[in-house]
Formats: structure tokens, C-alpha cells, sequence
């Protein structure tokens, strides 16, 4: 099940928004990676969603790497 990629309606239910570019921004936020398709929609897996931690896009200045 974690390999399977969310759906449109469920990625709307998740999110809470309807166009591509409000889902993204929602997923960015919380640290979700996702890709866009070609026909601009976004895609994620079940994995991403339960694993945010894994994908870190966050430009706040700080370097995480540094504390390893």
C-alpha cells in the first residue's frame, strides 16, 4: 500500500484544496515530496504522506546537514 499513489480525490481530501498549485504549496509545507505531471496535476504515494520527515525542502537558512 505505501508504493500506491494517492488518488485526485483523495489528495483533495488530504489537503483540502482543489487546484494544483494550492495542493502543492500544502505539501510543501509540510514536507511532503510530490512531483507535477505533465498535465500539471500532483502526484505522491501513500509512503511520502506517512513519511514527511524523508523529503526536506525547506529554504530557511538553516543547514541540518551540519548537526550529523
Amino acid at each position: 500500500m505505501q508504493n500506491l499513489i494517492i488518488t485526485s480525490p483523495e489528495l483533495i481530501e488530504l489537503t483540502g484544496y482543489c487546484r494544483a498549485a494550492d495542493q502543492a504549496s500544502c505539501l510543501r509545507s509540510h514536507g511532503i515530496f510530490y512531483v507535477e505531471g505533465k498535465d500539471g496535476r500532483i502526484r505522491t504515494t501513500w509512503y511520502h504522506i506517512n513519511h514527511p520527515a524523508s523529503y526536506s525542502n525547506n529554504n530557511d537558512g538553516f543547514n541540518l546537514e551540519a548537526l550529523a
